[in-house]
């Protein structure tokens, strides 16, 4: 009954059917919102999800016993696998035996709470092998760890670029090897942080001994290593240049000191501060020895070519009185004014004569020889008449050519007839070539001498023979003093060797050239210009 009452006064009370539609109202407003949360939990959900399937790297998550709990789609791009395959297995399957260990270490470090990215290779679906770089973090949920999750790369292509860049490590580090000479990179404190087989095995360690350490610590010598450490130091701060190329002192161990000619290149980082110093360096001591002995050397010959250009000029001039003497008296014995000499008296007086005269020739030879040399010997030209010199010198030559039978022509072809030259060294010069195209020609041979013009300001003569000739390889030896084509000449032949090279320097100092040719058994030919203006 009193329930019945109750209902009764509740149906009938108008206030509580008011509150019971304020809680449904309310009730209803809370389920829309719940929905409308729900609605925006499903799109956002949907909206990662579709994301994170999107990314071209793998996102994973593993429990504690290494099994797959989730896995986006890119990891079927990395291994070949797809989700539905790998999802539910362990990760240790995958991954390459040889890299296992190491990468279970990893692991342990990053539980521990290391963040510290780590590589290593899969095994694909393909069978081949790839490259990947994670970063992950331990799951932890109500204190504990119960997985990692993280982020797989594919680093194929970065190892494929890393592969390529250490072959053409390589290769660069060949060509250093190849080279003979030391390749050598100090940073900026002289550390070696570069350097070839050549320059370890030069400077006596091996190359990963000598890396890192300090080039000045080691090679500077005691006496120049405080003052090479600082010049090294203002170079690198931009205080001094350093030369492309100079030469130094280094100590190395059980060689002593050793000379090195080095070769330097600055090197600069992007914003053009020096970081250090590439240099190639070449052993040199020998080279520098062998200078030093040349240089001596030289010294020694020049001083004894002294010696003996003063010598020749003593005896020379000394020679001179005694011979005027000889020439003078034997040539007044040969006269024979009063005939008081027999007919063999006579001929001996001639023969001291001709000897006489040869001998005095051979000291003024020596003497302008001495004078060349010494750079005292002066030309001092004037004119002089061309056919009157020619003529001269033709009357002087007949004799001693006639006295062997010799046929000598002389060809004049030059409208020249007045010449600006130094009349003792043109006529020495002529006299020279004409007396050594009779000496070198055989009994009725013939000697010819012709005069001509090249052009108005030039004269040429040549002289040509048909006797014994010059083989090329003797015709490099004619110019030189104290020398004939062939050494067995000087057994047949009377002379010093000296009248084709005074004759080769007088023509040069008169602004002449000479020149010869000849053929063995032929004969030869020697001509010479001269300038005949002022």
């Amino acid at each position: 009954m009193a329930s019945q009452c109750s209902y009764t006064s509740f149906k009938k009370n108008p206030h509580t059917k008011e509150t019971i539609a304020s809680h449904q109202e309310r009730i209803d407003r809370l389920t829309d919102e719940l929905e409308k949360k729900k609605t925006e939990l499903e799109i956002t959900q949907e909206f990662y999800e579709e994301r994170l399937e999107n990314l071209n790297d793998a996102l994973f998550a593993v429990d504690n016993n290494g099994i797959f709990t989730y896995l986006n789609s890119a990891v079927e791009s990395l291994t070949g696998y797809t989700k539905k395959d790998v999802l539910g297995t362990p990760f240790t399957d995958y991954v390459h035996p040889e890299d296992l260990p190491e990468l279970m270490e990893e692991i342990r470090k990053t539980i521990n709470g290391a963040k510290e990215p780590y590589m290593f290779r899969v095994i694909k679906k393909s069978r081949d092998i790839g490259y990947i770089h994670t970063s992950s973090r331990p799951i932890i949920k109500d204190s504990e760890v119960v997985g990692i999750n993280g982020l797989m790369v594919d680093i194929e292509k970065l190892k494929q670029v890393e592969s390529n860049l250490k072959e053409e490590r390589n290769i660069a580090q060949k060509y250093l090897d190849v080279v003979a000479v030391i390749i050598l990179v100090i940073d900026r404190e002289g550390n070696i942080t570069l350097i070839n087989r050549k320059g370890s095995d030069i400077l006596g360690f091996k190359e990963h001994d000598i890396l890192s350490k300090n080039w000045f610590d080691i090679y500077s010598p005691e006496y120049s290593r405080k003052e090479e450490i600082e010049n090294y130091r203002k170079v690198m701060d931009k205080k001094l240049e350093i030369p492309e190329h100079f030469e130094s002192s280094i100590q190395i161990a059980d060689k002593g000191i050793r000379t090195f000619q080095w070769h330097n290149i600055l090197l600069k980082d992007e914003n053009g501060n020096i970081k250090g110093l590439l240099t190639s360096g070449e052993d040199i001591t020998e080279r520098k020895k062998a200078e030093k002995t040349l240089i001596m050397a030289k010294m020694i010959a020049e001083n004894a070519d002294r010696t003996k250009r003063e010598f020749i000029s003593t005896i020379s001039h000394e020679l001179r009185t005694p011979l005027n003497h000889i020439i003078g008296y034997s040539e007044l014995l040969h006269e024979d004014e009063n005939n008081s000499l027999s007919k063999e008296q006579k001929r001996y007086a001639g023969v001291i004569t001709e000897s006489g005269n040869l001998l005095h020739k051979m000291v003024n030879s020596m003497i302008s020889l001495c004078r060349i040399e010494k750079g005292t010997l002066e030309i001092e030209k004037r004119e002089l008449s061309l056919f009157a010199m020619i003529c001269e010198i033709e009357s002087f030559m007949m004799p001693i050519a006639k006295k062997k039978d010799i046929v000598l022509n002389f060809t004049i072809s030059t409208s020249t007839r007045e010449m600006w030259a130094d009349e003792d060294k043109f006529r020495t010069v002529l006299y020279n070539l004409i007396h050594n195209a009779i000496k070198f020609t055989p009994s009725g041979g013939t000697v010819d001498v012709k005069v001509h013009s090249p052009d108005i300001e030039i004269l040429k003569i040549s002289i040509t023979d048909n006797g014994i000739g010059i083989s090329g390889e003797e015709l490099s030896k004619l110019f030189k003093p104290f020398c004939q084509a062939d050494p067995s000449l000087n057994r047949k032949f009377n002379g010093t060797g000296l009248g084709l090279y005074l004759s080769k320097e007088l023509v040069e100092m008169m602004g002449g050239k000479i020149q010869v040719e000849s053929e063995p058994g032929k004969g030869s030919t020697f001509s010479f210009t001269v300038p005949v203006t002022p």
